[in-house]
């Protein structure tokens, strides 16, 4: 089944609003930050330091993150198997009393349509509840990583004087042009790796 599948990809697409949405209040945050610089003290304007992270490359080479991702696929496509099974042992068990063709009688008939309602909306409910409990584990296991990001961040721009450090990612880019030199992506995931080095191994 591909329910779950679909899921993920509306699970995608909803981060993905939510980091376009959140790059663009910053955006304007910092548009008011620098005109209000520039109209000002014109010493503020030099503390005024910024810098960008891609995302993607997170997600692709920061270790926790990708552990994260492995147990949680792994999970996703145990319980999807188990729905699977379910289900074609249900089916089976409608083509095997149907194979009997004439012999069945209409009490028999009865009992079965009934039984098999009751274990195929059994199944609908517990294909929804899982629905559900992939969804806020997807969203939880997000936030555990963005907060490990954001945790990793703070300190990293206090040493080094970053005012603000956007995000972009392919999927949600706010950035006309970026200029290469106020990339610090690579030195944001050597800190990342070497900050969380081992809790997804432990597991």
């Amino acid at each position: 089944m591909k329910y779950l599948s679909i899921v993920l990809s509306s699970i995608a697409l909803i981060l993905a609003g939510m980091l376009f949405y959140q790059g663009q209040t910053k955006y304007s945050n910092l548009q008011k930050a620098v005109a209000e610089a520039r109209s000002g003290d014109t010493s503020q304007a030099k503390l005024l330091k910024i810098a960008y992270v891609d995302l993607d490359s997170i997600d692709a080479r920061f270790e926790f993150y990708k552990g994260k991702i492995e147990a949680f696929e792994k999970k996703k496509d145990g319980l999807d198997r188990q729905l699977n099974n379910a289900y074609q042992q249900l089916d089976k068990r409608r083509i095997d009393f149907l194979q009997k063709g004439n012999a069945i009688t209409q009490s028999e008939a009865d009992i079965f349509k009934k039984e098999y309602d009751q274990q195929l909306q059994y199944l609908e409910n517990q294909r929804r509840k899982t629905e559900q409990d992939v969804q806020q584990e997807a969203m939880i296991m997000r936030d555990d990583i963005f907060k490990k990001i954001n945790d990793y961040l703070s300190g990293y721009c206090k040493e080094r004087g970053y005012t603000y450090v956007f995000s972009y990612s392919k999927n949600a880019n706010i950035f006309l042009y970026e200029d290469p030199i106020y990339n610090i992506t690579e030195e944001v995931i050597t800190g990342l790796n070497a900050m969380y080095p081992q809790e997804d191994k432990k597991k």
